[in-house]
């Protein structure tokens, strides 16, 4: 009886030996792997045939890190990086592992694979008559302007010299052509005669034009859908972003030229070294879309913009990478989704791609500017660096200066506010143009380039306010 019950107890201590060593073994405590990815939150879009290599960022590795790459359930690689590419369309995920000596974790990727599109490019017209941007601005006594103006492709120049009160006519002739362009040019009385209090309410409160170049983020894309009517006018175009400001929504300004222009309830004073204006866009430092920024002041006092504008310098002004006095006209194209052309001062020509993807819309020509085949866009323009390899764009950006757009000098997180100083307003021949105040603003997008997969170069808006209110 005793061999018994020592029999059984021996059983026993053996069977609780053999569970715990048949128990999982705990790991250390420590940090896990944190899985980020390189230029993108994880998602993706290529084209049908096109390859992308996923490279992610892991922090808090050892010697004992593993990388697993699976899709569908199948293991389908162990490297620290993976290169997808496919025939066809469709959405893919790919599930990545990695584990450290404290455990594992996993995250995904989204790949979305479209068809490859074969667009037939549209003819580029040659340039035809005139390109001007105004035929009639107010200037405040003793200032001086450039009264510039294109024929076929040639640009034609004079300064005039604001010194007298009243309406002044100034023509442009061009010798080649025999065509001539009369401009009206109304001198008011000095800066600041018309200046209004510095108090007011901190957002823009008025838009008084949209007019956005071709692009497919122009009036919503398919993630968030239409921002206006397919009929709508230019007035409610207006008053839909004014809207879109007051919930901090973005406003795309399409390809290079697209602007837009709001005002004030007051006059914005220029606070010396502190910033005066702030505008909100989307830039991240692979994916910034700068817009250039002008003011101007209501040199005749009737609240509307059409007085003379001074652009704010950034980082790049007059540098190899800014030009200024540029001009670039769109062609609507007679086909129904097709990418639009463009040519500009420089004769030089390029496309804004048709992505269907992303905007399904017949045009990417808004309601209000319909009833024109072409338009044209005046400004400076800054040098496009963007890149494209493996699937995945890189638009950086420059130091400062520009909405939109995430340097080394960018004074808020990414993906949130600017901030912009009067003082680095200059005049038409770059020098400092001392305003004291301002009461419009104009935002337009400075580049050219476009990307396969993220399309054109297109600034976006969320929000323009007075910082000291």
């Amino acid at each position: 009886m005793i061999n018994r019950i020592i029999c059984f107890c021996l059983f026993l201590t053996l069977l609780v030996s053999c569970g715990e060593d048949d128990a999982a073994p705990k790991h250390e405590e420590g940090p896990l792997p944190v899985i980020t990815w390189v230029m993108s939150s994880g998602r993706f879009r290529i084209q049908t045939g096109e390859s992308i290599q996923l490279v992610p960022d892991i922090e808090h590795l050892d010697e004992t890190s593993v990388y697993t790459w699976t899709m569908e359930g199948d293991t389908i690689g162990h490297d620290t990086y993976y290169t997808f590419t496919t025939d066809s369309a469709g959405v893919y995920f790919i599930q990545l592992t990695v584990s450290n000596r404290y455990g594992a974790v996993s995250d995904e990727v989204k790949i979305t694979v479209e068809e490859a599109e074969n667009t037939e490019l549209p003819e580029i017209p040659e340039h035809s008559g005139w390109r001007y941007p105004w035929s009639g601005i107010n200037v405040a006594q003793g200032r001086t302007i450039n009264v510039v103006a294109y024929v076929d492709g040639r640009r034609l120049s004079t300064v005039f010299a604001a010194s007298e009160q009243g309406t002044h006519k100034v023509v442009l002739s061009d010798d080649a052509t025999g065509q001539e362009q009369e401009f009206n040019i109304n001198v008011c009385p000095p800066a600041g005669t018309y200046r209004r209090s510095s108090e007011g309410q901190t957002m823009v409160n008025r838009v008084y034009a949209y007019m956005p170049a071709p692009g497919h983020q122009v009036n919503g894309y398919i993630i968030t859908g239409k921002s206006y009517p397919d009929d709508c006018t230019h007035e409610q175009a207006c008053d839909s972003v004014l809207a879109h400001f007051s919930r901090k929504w973005s406003v795309s300004l399409g390809g290079q030229g697209g602007y837009l222009i709001a005002g004030f309830d007051h006059s914005v004073t220029a606070g010396g070294a502190d910033y005066d204006l702030c505008i909100k866009g989307n830039p991240f430092s692979y994916q910034s879309e700068p817009g250039i920024i002008w003011v101007s002041q209501d040199d005749n006092g009737d609240g509307l913009p059409n007085d003379q504008w001074f652009e704010l310098a950034g980082s790049e002004y007059g540098t190899d990478n800014h030009a200024t006095e540029y001009a670039i006209t769109y062609f609507r194209p007679e086909k129904k989704k097709s990418a639009v052309g463009w040519r500009d001062s420089n004769n030089e020509t390029g496309y804004i791609p048709y992505m269907s993807y992303w905007n399904p819309s017949a045009y990417y020509w808004q309601p209000w500017q319909m009833g024109s085949t072409e338009m044209t866009f005046f400004g400076s323009r800054l040098r496009d660096r963007s890149t494209y390899e493996n699937g995945i764009s890189d638009i950086p950006p420059y130091d400062w200066g520009y909405a939109d757009n995430l340097g080394d000098l960018f004074n808020g997180p990414a993906g949130k506010m600017g901030y912009y100083k009067i003082a680095n307003a200059r005049t038409w021949d770059g020098k400092p143009a001392n305003l004291e105040y301002v009461d419009f603003i104009k935002v337009q997008t400075a580049q050219t380039g476009s990307t396969p997969n993220l399309g054109e170069i297109s600034t976006e808006v969320y929000y323009i306010g007075d910082c000291h209110n």
